[in-house]
């Protein structure tokens, strides 16, 4: 079997978009480069050849523990090592695979979009050492970078090019009315996710009762929607009027006059698109070493939007979400600051990261561009 080109694999599903978003880019503009890795949904479409998906990985890997869940994978990486190693946002299972790499020469890059509380159980210390380089969509490197002293290349944020090719009016949602519309994106996983729905259902009844608007709530194509659907209506009244959507949240978010959000990319997709947004976290979760919470903030090392907890009282929250709403100072010094902003939310950050990979491996030139031909 030929030599893989590259490694890659994603620490979640989210960042499995990421990841399928890189490997296009590399495929497109190195024609000749050959992958193989971890694949969830998005890159079972790519043409990297699956050593396993995503959800088995994680499942062996909580059943048998890291070391034996990964055995075998291991040993059939051992037999025809990449020549890069690629791995997108970082975990414990991302740095056993990166200790991997180092013992066997592999440089490893590390396509940076990690949260806090993703590094539980991860010896810093010992990460720099495993990790050759980070491409940062922070333009600082983020707090886990910087403690590692790991060397990183801002490579832009990987959400404007996405963000720009979402087209879309709200009649193609059938069930939209002429109303504003507040959309709701809880994000997160597992425990997490499970803590916010209620909450978010709380917002759901609070905004409804004092806004004459529409509410739909976007929930993750990977989650079981049946049963986080029936948990948040426990928190709504009877027969209240939301929509549940799978997925469509760039769509979505396009549509709206406002969006409550979880913490994640979803900060920075609303940020780009200029849409006011209330961004709620989890209080039990680890805020960045300058102490922010939200991805946009933690982008861009500063305070864009202000981060509210999910132990803020309701009260103060549905104020804010009906001064959003309406034309008010409030909502058009929101929409200022992310019109300041806009500069600083660069795109092309997979074709950034494509070149640099191509770059380390020395894959060679560039598929030749098009020649435009005069009009």
């Amino acid at each position: 079997m030929r030599r893989p080109t590259f490694f890659i694999s994603s620490r979640s599903h989210s960042a499995d978009l990421l990841a399928s978003e890189l490997v296009l880019a590399l495929c497109d503009q190195f024609p000749k480069t050959e992958g193989i890795g971890i694949v969830g949904k998005w890159m079972a479409r790519t043409r990297v050849f699956s050593l396993g998906t995503l959800d088995e990985i994680q499942a062996a890997c909580l059943s048998l523990g890291i070391e034996e869940g990964i055995k075998s994978l291991k040993e059939t990486l051992a037999a025809n090592l990449p020549q890069i190693a690629i791995l997108v946002g970082y975990s414990t299972l991302h740095h056993e695979l990166a200790g991997f790499f180092q013992q066997h020469e592999t440089p490893v890059v590390l396509y940076e979009v990690t949260p806090q509380e993703a590094l539980q159980g991860v010896n810093l210390s010992d990460a720099a050492a495993r990790i050759k380089v980070a491409l940062s969509i922070h333009k600082t490197g983020s707090a886990f970078i910087r403690a590692a002293q790991i060397p990183f290349h801002y490579i832009g944020m990987p959400y404007r090019d996405r963000v720009a090719k979402v087209a879309v009016k709200s009649s193609a949602f059938a069930f939209l009315s002429d109303k504003p519309l507040v959309t709701l994106f809880p994000g997160g996983y597992g425990d997490t996710l499970s803590k916010m729905i209620p909450l978010f259902g709380q917002f759901a009844a609070g905004i409804l009762a004092s806004n004459d608007c529409q509410i739909v709530v976007s929930l993750r194509e990977e989650q079981d929607f049946d049963a986080i659907v029936a948990k948040m209506k426990q928190s709504l009244p009877k027969n209240a009027s939301v929509h549940f959507v799978l997925g469509m949240h760039l769509e979505l978010l396009s549509l709206s006059r406002l969006a409550i959000t979880g913490a994640g990319a979803i900060t920075i997709e609303a940020a780009i698109f200029k849409k006011p947004f209330l961004p709620v976290y989890d209080q039990a979760s680890r805020a960045d070493a300058d102490g922010f919470y939200c991805l946009v903030n933690q982008s861009l090392g500063r305070k864009l939007v202000d981060e509210y907890s999910d132990q803020t009282p309701q009260v103060d929250l549905q104020k804010t979400i009906s001064k959003l709403l309406k034309d008010s100072p409030e909502r058009q010094e929101f929409i200022e600051k992310l019109n300041a902003a806009e500069s600083e939310f660069l795109g092309s950050a997979a074709e950034n990261s494509a070149d640099y990979i191509a770059n380390e491996v020395g894959i060679g030139r560039k598929k030749p561009e098009r020649p435009v031909t005069p009009t």
